[in-house]
């Protein structure tokens, strides 16, 4: 995570080309129309750019999954010999925030599929030898689908936290640690002192700056938190052409030919899904533009025909789960907790859950009838959750 400049896309792009450089299948999705890592297209596997691709991209990458966890158990496999048949596989998700954040702009469907998607690779990808890497610039359950799910899961993984414009942001990243090490923010540039730039304002002039931080960033992995930055890269005519060097420096990775056939053929649905929820489409009946009754509306078969994940029936947020919780009547905060997971392994942080019912009881679709105690208020008076 980090704000504009902070170098998340160099350092997504140089821990790319180490991948195509270590034999890894590397696979880019980059939602803001494929100008965060334009250098990536046509040097990876796959590179997805936009809204709609990204999602196709993701989609995609979970049939491949999909495919390697049926082929396993058909063998009697129980884990993963690199090479044997397969090769490691990393996604990369960039501008995450532009898919699934609350003000994106997205509709709540797709929203909530892509949401879904991520959450369940997250846990599940890991064990057939394939992982994720998403990238934004904040880590707010609003700016990510109102999944706990994905930060919660984001938590057993490595996270890089460079310069950041939110305090908040900083602090969800201390919980990731032992706290035995302070995270203190990461300034614009090397070299700028508070009293140096208190000095200026009174002067009215600009405090004196030093290098630009980009790059230095704050790796939180196991508890323990590392201050690291990756090598300074040159950019010429838009591009970083040492980049493009390192990573044309080594063979292009593929999948084999049956998860590339797999692969390609699920993006290919996915992405009539994906324009069809963008385009506004419910996730109900049959595909807008869909070709043929394969896009009919899932019926939960797991037939090997459609390894891609379903639309966004399935795929719930801690709103929905707070709210179902209250259906059968009033609790107490703690009872609201502990009925939606907290405390479980990935389960929600207890703040998260207090967050969302405030949001809740903004909205009109719950309200306190008790010290602590909460209850849904009437069908007739709760306002129509936007889409």
């Amino acid at each position: 995570m980090g704000a504009p400049g902070s170098g998340k896309s160099v350092t997504l792009l140089t821990l790319v080309a180490a991948e195509r450089i270590s034999g890894v299948v590397s696979v880019v999705a980059d939602a803001q129309d494929g100008m965060s890592l334009p250098e990536a297209e046509g040097r990876v596997f796959h590179f997805g750019a936009g809204q709609a691709e990204s999602a196709a991209t993701l989609a995609a990458f979970s049939a491949v999954a999909s495919y390697r966890q049926q082929e396993s158990a058909a063998r009697g496999w129980g884990s993963l010999v690199l090479g044997k048949p397969w090769r490691l596989a990393i996604l990369t998700m960039d501008e995450i925030n532009r898919m699934i954040a609350e003000d994106a702009g997205t509709p709540k469907p797709f929203r909530k599929w892509v949401a879904g998607m991520l959450g369940a690779g997250q846990i599940t990808w890991r064990k057939v030898g394939m992982g994720v890497r998403i990238a934004g610039q904040s880590i707010h359950l609003e700016d990510l689908g109102d999944s706990e799910k994905i930060r919660a899961n984001a938590k057993q993984g490595t996270t890089w936290l460079g310069r950041v414009n939110s305090s908040m942001t900083r602090s969800m990243a201390s919980d990731m640690t032992t706290g035995t090490v302070e995270i203190t923010p990461v300034p614009k540039y090397f070299g700028v002192s508070g009293a140096a730039e208190l000095e200026a304002a009174w002067s009215g002039k600009e405090a004196p700056t030093g290098p630009t931080t980009a790059g230095t960033a704050w790796m939180i992995q196991s508890g323990q938190p590392y201050m690291s930055r990756v090598w300074r890269a040159v950019k010429e005519n838009r591009t970083y052409p040492g980049l493009i060097g390192l990573m044309e420096s080594a063979p292009l990775v593929d999948f084999t030919p049956e998860e590339a056939a797999v692969f390609r053929e699920a993006y290919d649905e996915a992405l009539t899904i994906a324009l069809a929820l963008l385009d506004g489409w419910d996730g109900k009946g049959a595909v807008p533009g869909a070709a043929d009754e394969e896009h009919q509306e899932p019926t939960g078969s797991t037939a090997p025909a459609s390894r891609g994940p379903a639309p966004p029936a399935s795929a719930r947020t801690l709103r929905d789960d707070v709210l179902d919780a209250l259906a059968a009547g009033p609790l107490r905060t703690r009872e609201v907790r502990q009925a939606v997971g907290v405390g479980t392994e990935g389960g929600p942080a207890s703040g998260s859950v207090d967050n969302t019912l405030s949001k809740l009881a903004e909205a009109g679709l719950v309200a306190r009838v008790g010290h602590g105690v909460w209850a849904r208020t009437e069908p007739s008076a709760a306002p129509a959750d936007p889409s």
